[in-house]
């Protein structure tokens, strides 16, 4: 189900009917993918993002603090990007991390959701 909301998504982003927002700890996270293969593919997905925001001092301290919740590094930084960009939603397939933010929904300014759930909120 999750591959087919994946889908979904890229297919309404061509459409124009939803954006995506990067950040440069992305670009940095997927440069670091060891399987050439997998970074080939995450490579050719950013083509799909229409905006990709700058590292700055606060998204600094927001990273911090989510991470003080127990989000890791990466994670912590995705989420801060995802707040500072006003975003209706930061998708992951990543379970924890969806756990974590309903542990935590009250102190993340974003909704944190996995693709399916977000299909059937937003479209």
């Amino acid at each position: 189900m999750e591959t087919e909301s994946i889908i979904i998504l890229l297919k309404n982003v061509r459409k124009g009917k939803i954006r995506l927002i990067g950040s440069d700890v992305l670009k940095l996270e997927i440069n670091k993918t060891p399987n050439p293969v997998r970074k080939s593919q995450l490579l050719t997905l950013l083509h799909y993002y229409s905006k990709f925001l700058p590292v700055n001092e606060k998204v600094k301290t927001r990273s911090a603090e989510l991470a003080a919740m127990g989000f890791s590094a990466f994670d912590a930084y995705h989420i801060a990007f995802a707040e500072k960009g006003e975003v209706d939603a930061f998708l992951t397939t990543d379970d924890k991390i969806v756990t974590l933010y309903s542990r935590n929904s009250t102190s993340v300014f974003t909704k944190v959701l996995n693709p399916i759930s977000w299909l059937q909120e937003f479209l």
